[in-house]
């Protein structure tokens, strides 16, 4: 999963500059996964990334941020995390992401981060992840499941998750 991740930082074009990630769709495919990492890109103001490995495919959607406030939590949910300022640039520049919006005083938590670590020690073939609201560094990250979703909210939802 994070190998896919690096190639499609690779991919980054300076335009992309400030945009923030909508969607992360990850199959972890079957049989072949060998071989070189094949990335696509598509579109202007909405930009999908995608790249395949052999059967895996990972794809991405960059939107221009906005200015809309977000879902209001409710106070339902468990403490899940915090991810720290220095964790989010440090995460950034180990995986080659060059969006600067991670690297400010007060960073947006990669989405490739936040996807890695609900990843973490889960046995799955798919992973689908819309983000709602950007996440900031420091701020507490609540869970809730409902069914096969899981919900991701700071003051705000943040984002919703489907892994199987």
């Amino acid at each position: 999963m994070e190998e896919l991740m690096k190639a499609l930082c690779i991919a980054w074009k300076e335009e992309w500059q400030g945009m923030v990630m909508g969607v992360l769709r990850y199959s972890r495919g079957e049989g072949d996964t060998h071989g070189l990492c094949k990335v696509s890109c598509s579109g202007r103001r909405i930009v999908r990334v995608r790249v395949t490995k052999g059967t895996a495919d990972m794809s991405i959607l960059l939107f221009p941020p906005s200015e809309k406030a977000g879902k209001e939590r409710n106070g339902q949910g468990s403490l899940w995390c915090r991810f720290s300022a220095e964790e989010v640039r440090s995460f950034s520049l180990s995986l080659g992401d060059h969006n600067e919006i991670h690297q400010t005083l007060r960073p947006v938590v990669s989405g490739f981060q936040i996807a890695l670590a609900l990843a973490e020690k889960k046995n799955f073939k798919t992973f689908h992840i819309r983000f709602h609201h950007p996440l900031y560094a420091g701020e507490a990250v609540y869970l809730k499941k409902e069914g096969k979703t899981i919900y991701g909210f700071s003051r705000v939802l943040c984002f919703e998750a489907v892994i199987e």
